[in-house]
Parts: C-alpha cells; structure tokens; sequence
C-alpha cells in the first residue's frame, strides 16, 4: 500500500512538471515541442510500456515486428508515409489513422478500420500522421506497445523528423541492422544519437545467418562490432544476433529478444518514470539547443560589429574619447599656458652669468670708473682701446652662454611643444632662431649705468638684472613666435573633433553590439534557469 501511495505521488509530481513546462513551451510559442510534452503527459496516464523499432529499410525490421506479433500486422515493405508512426497494442483487432491536418473530408476526428484494409490506406500514406493498430499480440500483454518507425535511411525529411520524435515516446530502442553494414557510418552516428537518449539501446544484428564463420569468427566480428561502438561512444543495454529467414540458425538469439522485451514489461513502472524523465529533459534540452542556433545568425553579425574587443575595453575607450572631446574646447588655451609654463621653468633654471662671465662684466665696468688706467702713459685712446677690448671679451662670453644655456634648449622645447600639437614644421626653425633677440656689444654696454660697480654685491646685482632681461627678452620672443602657431590650432581642433565623433560613433557601436549579445545571453540564460526550475 505505501508502496503504491509513492508511485502515485511520483506520477503526480512527474505530471506537475509536465504540465509546467507545456504551459511554459506555448508562452514561447514553441508549439511543437510544447505538443511532444502533451504527448508525453498522454502517455504518462496511459501507463503503457513503448518499445521502439528502429533501423533501415532493408535490415528486416518491419517483419521483425510481425514475427513477434505472431501475424502480419504491418503491411508488408516499408509503410509508405511521409511523416508516419505505427504503434501497435494488444487487443480487439481495429485501426486507427490520424490525418495529418487532423481532418477526414473537413470533419475533426480520426478514421476508423480494420488491419485487413490497412494496406490500402497505406497507399495514401501521406495523408497520416500516425497510425494506431490493435490486434491479439500475446507478447505485450496489457501495457506493452510496438513502435514501428520510418527507416533511418530515407531521404524524406518526413520520414526523420517522425523518427525523432518517435524517440520521446519510446521507453527503450532497439535498433536493427543488416549483418553486411553495421559499421556503417551512417549506422554508427544514428545508434550514438540513440545511445545520447539515456534510454535502454538494443542493437540487433538481423540476418545473422549472412555470417560466414570460415571468412571471420564470430568471436573477432562481435569483437569489431562492439569496438566499432565504443569508438563511437555508444552505449547499449544488449547486443543481440537474429535470423528471420533461418529461425533454427544456431546464432540466432530469438528467444533472448523475447527475453528482453519481458523483462522490460516488467520493469514497466520504473522504465516510464525514467523514460518521461529523460524525454522531458531532451526536450527542455532541445528547445534550449534550438533557440541558442536561432539566435546564431543575429550573435554572428553582433559579434562582428562588436569587434575584437571586450565590452569593458569598449566602454573604456568611450570615455576617454568623451574626456578628449571636452578637452579640445580648452585645447588653444591650455596650448598656450603650456608654453609659457614650459618655458619659466627653463628660465628659471638657466644660467647665463657663471664666474668667468661676471669676471669679464666686472673688468669692463671697472673700465669706465674715473680714474681708469694702465701704465704710465695711460692716454684717451688707449683707455677707449681697453674697453673695447673688455667690452668684446665680456660680450664673446655672454653670446656663448646664451647660445649653449638659451637658444638650443628654447628650440627643443618649442619644437616638443609644437610637435605635440602637430603643429611643428621644419621651416619653423630657422624663422624660431630669426626670433630670438640679438645681444649686441652695444646693447650690452648701454646696460651699465653710471654709478654701477665693478666688484662685490653691487656686480652680482648688475648680472642678476641683466641675465633677467636676456630671459624675458627671450620669453617675449618665444610666446609671440608661439601665437601664429596657435593660429593654426582651431582648424585641427575641428579635424580632430569630427574624427573622435566618428570614432565614438562606431566604438558606441561595438557597445551597443556587447549590450545585445549580453542580452542575448540572458534571454537564453533565462530559459535556462526557467526549465532548471521545473
């Protein structure tokens, strides 16, 4: 009683399950996976036992079949329907067509017949989808159902898609194959699709009674065969030889098949929680498998807009693209500012008067104090001599060190600087030089005002002042040559602007691309999740 009591909470909860994900299939309008799960509900009340049969048309397995119903149910030759299953119950002999547009003459319904006229309505076989045929078949007992499906081999794609999904109904497979091509390729990746079920996979060898002992022992044929699965990662429940031609062959494992087929009635109850498990979980499986392919075609091209980079690479680059566009505003100003600080800090570290200089400054004032002279026989001219000569060692000096501490270096600076702003051209140098401010003897020497001294605080005072003036003569030389240069500026400005716009239009491209497949990802990890929860 407790026993029976589980069983009936288990179908509960399996019918629950069922019935959220149908309910959860047609939300999604996938009506034909959705109808698999109502099929699959069908027959969880039915408790019935499916045994499917599987193989090519020419492996036997259609009278295979009627061999084990003990007459012929099945017309003999393959059912010629396009999309059709034949299941086959034990009981009062009738036969039921279901219409592939579920209509007989315009009337809903089914069309009702005897297995005597089955052969002529399979003529018209395209016309159903499945039929449904109950005849005395003592080996499935009360709950048992043959399963007969279109061969493997055919070419209508009805014929396939009605094989597959055949497949959620069946409770175990046996598939039958000719003895000359059970290694065939086609064989072997239709049995690992069988196996990938989960479900309990016979493999028949039919027409056993091809094999040839003197050509190749049966022992190293079983043991090709059964290499040639696993290679293939194949797993089957049984591996069993038949003959229908010769039933007294001596390999011919018959009555093992009747064996199976009873002990799997047997095991009925756990077989079809198991076998309603598995189906619904392909099918979660499948839908999920479907949806990822119909979202292939719309991932491939996100994923070419989306560029090589990673969303975060992408957003990154955007905001500092958007940082560059703001900046240009400022650009001309801050090119500016630039400058000018670039060049005070040179200023301020250079030095154009060190101790010989100062020495050669000090020796020509000293030059002009009343009172100057040499030698004994000092006159005007050699006093005006004297100084001229101070006066050009005093200047030799200052141009060295005004050439070596301010010219070259100012260069390369603007050059940097101007450079930076691809603004630099090469016959800005010479025009750069032209600009600086000459320092004449003259000029040097009208820098020196009565009264000035020669040595002590009062020189060091006079070459601070000058150096001082040398540099701010430079400086406004610098920033004047610099405004033409800046003039220039705006039309780049533009330039680049409308490039950066360009580059953040695509990069805002490649993040839109990101943001579907993300969404892509989520769709699909949402369907997921929705199915893990039933």
């Amino acid at each position: 009683m407790g026993a029976e009591r589980e069983r009936v909470k288990q179908v509960t909860a399996g019918s629950s399950a069922l019935r959220l994900l149908e309910e959860r299939l047609r939300q999604w309008g996938e009506q034909k996976s959705a109808q698999i799960v109502a099929d699959l509900k069908v027959k969880e009340q039915a408790d019935e036992l499916t045994l499917a049969f599987c193989g090519h048309f020419s492996a036997g397995k259609s009278s295979m079949i009627n061999k084990l119903c003990g007459k012929a149910v099945l017309p003999s030759g393959p059912v010629p329907t396009s999309a059709n299953i034949v299941s086959i119950r034990s009981g009062a002999p009738q036969v039921l067509l279901h219409p592939v547009d579920g209509s007989t003459g315009g009337n809903p319904g089914v069309i009702k017949t005897t297995p005597d006229r089955l052969q002529d309505y399979c003529r018209q076989g395209t016309e159903y989808s499945a039929i449904e045929v109950w005849e005395d078949v003592p080996v499935l007992g009360n709950h048992g159902v043959l399963m007969d499906t279109p061969g493997v081999d055919s070419t209508d794609e009805g014929h396939q898609a009605a094989t597959r999904s055949a497949l959620h109904l069946a409770d175990a497979v046996f598939y039958v194959m000719d003895y000359n091509h059970v290694q065939s390729e086609n064989n072997l990746a239709f049995a690992k699709s069988l196996s990938d079920w989960g479900k309990p996979l016979y493999l028949i060898i039919n027409q056993i009674d091809k094999h040839r002992e003197q050509e190749i022992p049966l022992e190293e044929y079983r043991q090709q065969v059964e290499s040639a699965f696993r290679e293939w990662g194949i797993h089957s429940a049984g591996l069993l030889f038949t003959s229908l031609k010769v039933e007294e062959h001596p390999l011919n494992q018959w009555k093992d098949l009747l064996a199976v087929i009873s002990g799997l009635l047997e095991q009925r109850q756990g077989l079809l929680e198991y076998s309603l498990s598995r189906s619904m979980h392909h099918t979660a499986d499948a839908v999920l498998a479907d949806y990822r392919e119909q979202q292939e075609e719309e991932r491939a091209a996100l994923l070419e807009e989306a560029g090589g980079s990673a969303a975060e690479a992408v957003e990154a680059e955007i905001r500092a693209t958007m940082q560059e566009e703001a900046s240009l505003e400022e650009l001309p100003e801050e090119a500016r500012l630039e400058l000018r600080s670039r060049l005070d800090a040179l200023l301020g570290n250079t030095n154009l008067m060190p101790a010989d200089l100062r020495d050669a400054a000090g020796a020509y004032i000293e030059s002009l104090q009343p009172g100057f002279r040499r030698g004994l026989f000092f006159t005007a001219a050699k006093r005006e001599k004297e100084q001229g000569a101070r006066l050009l060692h005093w200047h030799s000096l200052q141009q060295r060190e005004i050439t070596a501490q301010l010219e070259w270096h100012t260069l390369q600076l603007v050059r940097e600087w101007a450079e930076g702003l691809e603004l630099w051209q090469e016959e800005a140098e010479p025009r750069l030089k032209q600009a600086f401010p000459a320092v004449s003897q003259q000029w040097l020497a009208d820098q020196v005002k009565p009264g000035t001294g020669a040595s002590g605080e009062a020189l060091l005072n006079f070459c601070r002042t000058l150096a001082a003036e040398i540099k701010a003569q430079f400086r406004r030389a610098v920033l004047a040559f610099g405004e033409p240069l800046l003039d220039a500026l705006p039309p780049l400005v533009e330039e680049r602007r409308a490039e950066l716009a360009r580059r953040e239009a695509a990069l805002r491209r490649q993040a839109a691309a990101h943001a579907a497949l993300a969404a892509l990802d989520r769709a699909a990890a949402a369907r997921a999740d929705a199915l893990a929860a039933l």
